[in-house]
């Protein structure tokens, strides 16, 4: 445990985008539930007690860096999300995968961000 106690969850999750109203549109397009936007740089996204948030990229930061590293939304039926993703055009990085804990499913939004869907198997 580290010496300042222990972690209790995770607060937020944000990432940059290259344009924030597109970005919202595709968001709202797979399935999040827009929270807010403010000032057309910030939107966040209703995940219960976690926050996901967009930022606006500000041009002179440069151009959007893809994150590979996955953020995994927990859905009801990865099957019906995969369809969905599909009948959006969304990029799809493989298709669904099994593993002992769940299902899983990684795609792309429209700045090349690496996202996945997950089912629990547990639940």
């Amino acid at each position: 445990m580290a010496k300042s106690g222990k972690i209790n969850k995770i607060y937020a999750c944000w990432i940059y985008v290259s344009d924030l109203k597109q970005s919202i549109r595709f968001y709202q397009d797979i399935g999040f539930e827009l929270k807010f936007v403010d000032d057309n740089a910030w939107a966040e996204f209703d995940l219960g007690e976690t926050a996901f948030a967009l930022l606006q990229r500000p041009a002179e930061k440069g151009a959007v860096q893809p994150a590979k590293t996955r953020i995994m939304f927990e859905v009801n039926d990865i099957e019906k999300m995969r369809r969905h993703l599909v009948s959006l055009g969304v990029n799809l990085i493989g298709d669904v995968r099994e593993e002992a804990y769940g299902k899983l499913l990684t795609f792309e939004d429209l700045d090349g961000h690496w996202l996945e869907f997950f089912e629990n198997k547990r639940a």
